[in-house]
């Protein structure tokens, strides 16, 4: 295709992802979203994706999917609930892709059909599940042991020694209303841990004004907690966590208890 072909073809499509076509053609997508998903790129490019079976959770137009491919996946699939045309019908053709792309919710996910993944990419959507502990459920049941996932999603940064998750409804979203699962760090590590994930990483993106905002904010929150008047939370950061599965004990009283039956009551009584 010539360069006038190509932005003709992709002025018929609205993007999501800005995505490189040519040396000097890109799609047009959000550049607002760009370093959150520079960050994930960047943690991509740490893995062995060679030979692997990658799982692409929230696909869109395929920026992280087409990454896994040229690193060396050896099968990439991505999903979403609201697929792509930008990238069936045009994108994969254009880069003679081999990546699947499937449209689905997460919650209907099944090993049974789509069989276990080496790779789970989860960029930018866990703060958009209503039901996050059920949604991380299903991810690690679709992972190898030893697997690897990579989460990319907004962390409230308002507390570091308990765990907590703030989970808005409609205008008390710091972002938008479908926004609504907000992990403080703690909070993630440690649901990640009950599942069997163990946390190698974690990379914020830096924010503006660095240790000056951080500190005026800090102020703020203790002037106004001191005057009894709690201010909605808006303070969230993006980040990418690097997990591995390790594993589960099945025979374990607490994932039985959580995740099956158990004669726990019986036993003991209580």
């Amino acid at each position: 295709m010539t360069e006038q072909e190509i932005l003709d073809k992709i002025s018929h499509y609205k993007f999501y992802h800005i995505i490189q076509l040519t040396d000097t053609i890109a799609t047009p997508g959000n550049p607002i979203y760009v370093p959150a998903q520079n960050l994930c790129l960047q943690m991509m490019e740490k893995l062995d994706l060679r030979d692997k079976r990658v799982l692409d959770v929230g696909c869109r137009d395929g920026l992280f999917s087409f990454k896994a491919e040229s690193l060396g996946a050896r099968e990439v699939i991505g999903i979403d609930n609201d697929l792509s045309a930008p990238a069936t019908e045009f994108l994969i053709p254009f880069f003679n892709s081999a990546v699947k792309m499937v449209q689905i919710n997460l919650y209907d996910m099944t090993a049974a059909r789509f069989g276990l993944f080496d790779i789970v990419l989860f960029p930018g959507v866990l703060y958009h599940l209503r039901y996050p502990f059920w949604g991380l459920k299903i991810l690690r049941d679709l992972i190898k042991p030893g697997g690897d996932l990579i989460i990319e999603t907004a962390v409230w940064r308002g507390e570091s020694r308990n765990a907590f998750l703030f989970c808005p409804v409609g205008d008390e979203s710091p972002y938008e209303p479908s926004s609504c699962t907000f992990f403080n760090e703690k909070g993630l590590r440690d649901t990640l841990a009950s599942l069997g994930f163990a946390t190698y990483a974690v990379e914020y993106i830096p924010e503006k004004g660095g240790w000056r905002r951080m500190r005026k904010q800090w102020l703020r929150q203790i002037k106004t907690c001191l005057s009894g008047n709690r201010p909605p939370i808006r303070h969230v950061a993006r980040a990418v966590l690097h997990c591995t599965y390790r594993g589960l004990d099945r025979n374990s009283r607490y994932i039985s208890y959580w995740e099956g039956e158990h004669t726990i009551h019986s036993t003991i009584g209580g």
